[in-house]
């Protein structure tokens, strides 16, 4: 490994480190505080609480982090915490069964997906039992009408079944995958445009476009199930969805809008375009480019991951205003380190370095709070808002090929 990219997992060291430090233990489980986004009075507030059981944001992604680092560092107390910040994810698996929770980000399959990676980079075999366990638990949950995207719906947990179905010798997980593929199926509005689907669930909303809540996720996880089932009914649901999204995408920007009518912009009425991987070009290039070992048929989906990459390239010289994984400069730089892998560009790879290293000296040469991506808020420690994200992403810069990116839900080392 080349020294210049020592600074990056020494970064991500001291991030971890910290992350130690602030960890808050009780019964030989632990967790944190932290800045998060609930409701309250009919809006979004900014509150400093102990962190959830989610991946997305609670102890289940910080654990992720911190067994990676683990593996590479040797370090035993960082080993100690992620294994116990685990066993406090676990915690609330009967809890997110009961209610149905299936999703990767926001349920119990992410924390499946998590204990079960983390057992296998530590050798830790009670761990990897007890992440299979929860995952079998996911797979007998009922698909919900509500419950459809990559964040917390069929989508998410699509991907993570395939995961466990290639390590399991069982059909049950393939099943399962199958049964939430049928479901989205079932569910999609079938337009002139193309296929899309209700994630929101509120009345007179458009159907979102892009990865995490939109039709972008939703057309990877079925292309990718139609790779596992040859089932040719899965492609042409994909296919359709992204005809849905190309309906909408606007050259001038590159980029493609978060339909969302909440977000409006307040002088043309018309839908902006965010530059995240929750919404906008950032998100949908992930997809894009995962989509295109998938659809070898269709040269548009790489032309789309092209403009995705750029987008998000020129995009990364103004910023975002935090550093996060969602929602930030980190994850946006991520899909950059995804493509210079997948499409064998190295150039993309080193401007994600020079955004990496700009964010060093900035933050951590200096001591600052990193700026992450609650608004309004400090520092939290979470993945896809906080600390543990964007170590990740220093792990990314440092090796991409032995640290596959949490941006795509139960990726391998090669991001599919």
């Amino acid at each position: 490994m080349s020294a210049d990219r020592q600074v990056f997992l020494d970064a991500a060291l001291s991030i971890g480190r910290r992350l130690c430090r602030d960890a808050v233990w009780s019964n030989g489980q632990c967790n944190w505080l932290g800045w998060a986004m609930e409701p309250h009075g009919g809006q979004w507030v900014c509150v400093h609480r102990g962190m959830g059981s989610l991946l997305y944001d609670g102890s289940p992604g910080i654990g992720l982090y911190l067994g990676r680092l683990a593996r590479v560092s040797g370090d035993s107390i960082i080993r100690a915490t992620a294994e116990a910040a685990l066993a406090q994810a676990l915690s609330a698996s009967t809890s997110l069964e009961a209610t149905g929770e299936y999703g990767f980000y926001s349920g119990l399959s992410g924390i499946a997906w998590a204990c079960g990676e983390v057992g296998r980079e530590l050798a830790h075999g009670g761990l990897m039992a007890r992440g299979h366990a929860a995952m079998r638990c996911a797979a007998r949950l009922p698909p919900r009408k509500d419950r459809l995207d990559i964040i917390n719906g069929s989508a998410g947990l699509i991907p993570a079944l395939l995961d466990a179905a290639q390590r399991d010798s069982g059909e049950e997980f393939l099943l399962a995958a199958i049964c939430h593929g049928e479901h989205l199926l079932s569910l999609a509005a079938r337009g002139e445009q193309g296929w899309s689907w209700d994630t929101l669930g509120v009345p007179g909303e458009r159907p979102l476009l892009g990865f995490a809540h939109g039709t972008s996720g939703i057309a990877w996880a079925l292309a990718k199930l139609s790779a596992a089932t040859g089932r040719a009914d899965f492609l042409a649901a994909a296919k359709a969805a992204l005809a849905y999204e190309r309906a909408h995408f606007r050259p001038a920007q590159g980029n493609w809008p978060d339909l969302r009518s909440f977000v409006q912009s307040s002088s043309t009425g018309e839908p902006p375009c965010m530059l995240a991987w929750c919404h906008g070009a950032p998100g949908i290039g992930f997809a894009r480019l995962a989509l295109s070992a998938l659809l070898p048929d269709e040269p548009s989906v790489l032309e789309e991951a092209e403009t995705a990459i750029r987008t998000t390239a020129a995009g990364l010289d103004v910023g975002t205003g935090n550093f996060s994984l969602c929602h930030g400069d980190g994850g946006n730089a991520d899909l950059l380190v995804q493509a210079a892998e997948t499409l064998a560009r190295p150039e993309l790879r080193q401007i994600a370095e020079t955004a990496g290293a700009r964010a060093l000296e900035r933050f951590e040469a200096s001591g600052m709070p990193w700026s992450c991506g609650v608004p309004g808020a400090g520092e939290t420690p979470n993945l896809m808002l906080g600390t543990a994200g964007i170590g990740y992403f220093l792990l990314r810069l440092y090796d991409a090929r032995q640290f596959p990116t949490p941006l795509l839900p139960a990726a391998g080392q090669t991001g599919d």
